[in-house]
């Protein structure tokens, strides 16, 4: 087989120049008459430049339920992105491609040219059948109702759910209601689907039926913002009158709870005194609401970087088996609950 060496010597030069004058170098400084000896000899061997090696590159696309918008404003997601983002540079993955489904419907060919796929938040069961067939290197990030045969990485606010409202029950909280949203889902399209089986509201309704406590049971699903949640206070406070006011509320998410902790105050109620308050997620300003907000921390920067490392295994074939991670959260407790001292 002829080498560089042979057009080299043919062309009585060194394999060096040869390089770098196929190469087109724009350093070299030869002469025309070297560049015809040398082009010479490749056309008398039918010499090929063989390619560059290509390197070999871990390419995974991200697919999201967020907007950029929402993303920038919820430090939930935010933190989630943020770990992703970390694990992928620590791992040498390419994050090649984003595609958020709130903007932009699911599109094959970005699948195709990537080794594996990462699904931030909740989207139906027919994207994540249709990705699979794509690509199956797939894990669902923050949905734990996915089916057992996919790989999904998620933390138990179900239980958080319930832990919440055992210590609730412990000090004397019988009336409690639940401030949430509805559980929303994509299809590839990016079209909402929106239900009531929110997993925090079932968790909930169940605990307070197994206490004994339905006749409590009051729901308010506004939605997931902070508007929303002083607009779900609002209503809450002109269905009851001041002396069967709930003593606790559970809010879905610590957005939610600012602006419970907004309609509250402008009605003249003081939280604990009045109303106890317990969250989700410790965002930074949780702690310093007044006064500061009992919520569950969940470790969303590791939830995003155990989705890159589960996603590379499957990429090795180091695992064949599927997964599915629940990394753990844990209840913050600060100022906004007391004790009930009437038991019901």
């Amino acid at each position: 087989m002829v080498g560089i060496r042979d057009v080299a010597k043919r062309a009585g030069v060194s394999i060096a120049t040869v390089s770098r004058v196929l190469n087109e170098d724009p350093t070299l400084s030869v002469t025309i008459e070297t560049k015809q000896k040398i082009a010479e000899s490749v056309q008398f061997y039918n010499y090929v430049k063989k390619s560059p090696a290509a390197k070999n590159v871990t390419n995974i696309a991200l697919i999201t339920t967020v907007s950029e918008v929402d993303e920038l404003e919820d430090p939930y997601f935010r933190t989630i992105r943020r770990g992703i983002q970390i694990e992928a540079e620590q791992s040498k993955v390419n994050l090649k491609k984003i595609i958020r489904l709130s903007d932009t419907p699911l599109d094959k060919d970005d699948l195709v040219k990537c080794q594996g796929v990462l699904i931030i938040g909740q989207v139906l069961p027919s994207v994540i059948e249709e990705v699979s067939a794509i690509n199956p290197n797939v894990v669902v990030i923050d949905d734990p109702s996915v089916e057992a045969e996919v790989d999904a990485v998620y933390t138990d606010l179900a239980k958080a759910t319930r832990q919440h409202l055992e210590r609730l029950y412990e000090k004397g909280h019988r009336n409690i209601a639940f401030i949430g949203g509805g559980r929303v889902r994509l299809d590839r399209q990016g079209t909402r689907h929106v239900s009531d089986d929110e997993y925090r509201k079932t968790a909930y309704e169940e605990w307070m039926q197994q206490k004994g406590l339905t006749k409590y049971i009051k729901n308010y699903l506004e939605g997931w913002t902070t508007l929303d949640g002083m607009q779900a206070a609002d209503l809450l406070l002109q269905e009851y009158n001041q002396a069967n006011l709930p003593t606790a509320i559970m809010v879905g998410n610590d957005p939610l709870a600012v602006g419970v902790y907004r309609s509250l105050q402008k009605n003249g109620l003081h939280i604990p005194e009045d109303i106890s308050i317990v969250s989700f997620d410790n965002i930074e300003v949780a702690e310093f609401l007044t006064p500061a907000l009992n919520t569950v921390n969940v470790n969303t920067e590791e939830i995003g970087r155990l989705a890159v490392r589960i996603v590379n295994e499957r990429i090795k074939g180091t695992r064949k088996v599927p997964i599915q991670v629940i990394v753990a959260n844990n209840i913050i407790i600060r100022e906004s609950e007391k004790n009930n001292s009437l038991k019901k």
